[in-house]
């Protein structure tokens, strides 16, 4: 199947930065076992080193999405990115549980970047545009799948911290990078809309119905990812090596079909079926967990969640920019992302609570989500051609 990219290249730039901020978080996954070793810290404090600068971005991203109508996209993007490049720096100088989490949290409050990228790939792509943009979009976050576990396998060599330096040089050059690359006038002069009036929207069928399987989506992809590595430490003794290639197969699986399959499938079938597939076949993966007694069968699993994450994710982003007004773009891609924040606040620590009490039931909470997205996406969505 022959690919035809038709997206503006005014978006390249967009995909370059958030490549480069997803790294910082997918570095992360890996370590989480050594981290806990290192501090002396349960599973369940383990998984709330994630959970916490979601709590903090659920307050701080609507504010930036907000600031982003007025001020514009790249404004609110540097800001963000010199937040967490702060954050970064401290958690490679910290030296106790207690300093770990307050450079978590100094990340969480500069959390702003992914709300105002996706309002950016809206900005500048027509609607014809807009679902591959959102699945090429989909494929940066694969590639960072690909190569921050990976690196971060090789890199812990030098230290459990040693990543975490590198993640503050990647943030300093994506600083520069988007400095250079991103056009100021986007999103600049939109007139600001107000908290009622955006609550208002995202109230509203269509959005709600979206926003809601966005969350249940989100909260079974981050539950399992933020359990991975220590899931596969507990129950298959595997290393952070073999955790981070885990990864990366699944971040090259992932992206191969966004990028290759998931625009034409869309323009076909419309993205509402897409991600009914996509969350059939999520469904089966974590179901599937409850059996995992070897490496082998887990690869499979691994193999069908990435698939069906890689045909949800992109046509919910696609159908949900589709819906918003323009003039609150930026405010309701906020409140998409504070809809985010709430699944990584919850998710991370259920995941580490799970695996230590016991490891075979990880996959029960994110299959009933999933579940539940499914008859969400069946009974509650419009259906194609209400665009």
């Amino acid at each position: 199947m022959r690919l035809k990219l038709s997206v503006p290249a005014a978006v390249i730039p967009i995909y370059g930065t958030t490549l480069a901020d997803m790294l910082g978080y997918t570095l992360m996954i890996p370590l989480l076992p050594a981290l806990a070793s290192r501090y002396h810290a349960s599973y369940f404090i383990a998984g709330t080193l994630i959970s916490v600068p979601a709590f903090c971005s659920m307050f701080s991203a609507p504010i930036w999405g907000r600031i982003s109508d007025r001020v514009g996209r790249k404004s609110i993007i540097l800001f963000s990115q010199g937040i967490t490049l702060v954050g970064y720096v401290m958690l490679a100088l910290a030296h106790s549980l207690f300093w770990v989490f307050i450079a978590r949290i100094i990340s969480g409050l500069g959390a702003g970047n992914l709300s105002a990228a996706q309002s950016f790939v809206a900005d500048v792509t027509s609607k014809e545009q807009r679902d591959q943009a959102f699945a090429l979009y989909g494929v940066v976050f694969g590639a960072a799948f690909v190569v921050g576990p990976v690196a971060a396998s090789f890199l812990m060599q030098r230290g459990v911290q040693f990543p975490f330096y590198i993640a503050a040089l990647l943030e300093a050059a994506n600083m520069l990078f988007a400095f250079a690359l991103l056009p100021w006038k986007v999103g600049r002069g939109e007139k600001e809309a107000d908290v009622e009036e955006v609550a208002r929207a995202a109230l509203k069928p269509p959005v709600r119905w979206l926003l809601l399987r966005q969350f249940l989506f989100i909260a079974g992809v981050v539950y399992f990812l933020s359990g991975f590595a220590l899931y596969l430490h507990a129950s298959l003794h595997a290393s952070v090596s073999q955790v981070g290639w885990m990864l990366a197969g699944a971040g090259v699986l992932g992206g191969l079909v966004q990028g290759v399959f998931v625009s034409p499938l869309e323009a076909r079938i419309g993205e509402r079926f897409v991600a009914q597939i996509g969350f059939v076949a999520l469904f089966v993966g974590y179901g599937l967990l409850y059996v995992v007694h070897g490496m082998a069968l887990f690869v499979i699993v691994v193999a069908i969640w990435a698939v069906g994450a890689a045909m949800v994710e992109p046509s919910i982003m696609a159908a949900l920019s589709l819906r918003i007004p323009k003039r609150q773009r930026g405010a309701l891609m906020g409140v998409s992302d504070s809809v985010n924040s709430v699944a990584l606040i919850v998710a991370p620590a259920a995941s580490g609570a799970i695996i230590g009490a016991n490891a075979r039931f990880i996959g029960l909470l994110p299959a009933a989500a999933t579940a539940v997205a499914f008859f969400v996406g069946s009974r509650g969505m419009p259906r194609r051609g209400s665009r």
